[in-house]
């Protein structure tokens, strides 16, 4: 089975569908879109609006205007959006986690790190996160 068949397979239980990756965009304006979206408590909405404009959509998630376009749909002031990608402080605030992915040697996604101290890294089942989170939920 090919790899979109599954994605496929697998996220019609989520009402998705994926497209053929035709291209990769330069997502700089989507990882400070999406931080913008967080510190507006948006975080989990604007990351799934991202992720379907790319996957289902093939919309280019590089482009100010898809990023505009996201947070309209999700409510939220497009100026003050176009100023944070713009902003150093989203840029530096991107570096500092590119350094902590440096740091945990990220090299696949996705990668959980738990309180600073273990990381499971890919798609992992069920099991391998519950053999690492457990002891933190008791």
């Amino acid at each position: 089975m090919a790899a979109n068949e599954r994605f496929n397979k697998v996220g019609a239980d989520y009402g998705l569908t994926f497209q053929p990756v035709s291209f990769l965009p330069n997502t700089n304006l989507a990882l400070v879109a999406t931080e913008y979206a967080k510190d507006q408590g948006l975080f989990e909405e604007f990351h799934a609006a991202v992720f379907k404009a790319y996957f289902s959509k093939g919309l280019n998630i590089g482009s100010q205007q898809v990023m505009l376009d996201i947070a309209a749909s999700l409510g939220l002031d497009t100026a003050k959006v176009a100023a944070a990608l713009i902003d150093p402080h989203y840029q530096k605030r991107l570096e500092e986690n590119r350094q902590a992915g440096l740091k945990w040697q990220v090299t696949g996604l996705p990668t959980l790190i738990v309180q600073d101290q273990q990381r499971i890294v890919g798609a992992q089942p069920y099991a391998a996160f519950q053999r690492v989170l457990d002891p933190y939920l008791k």
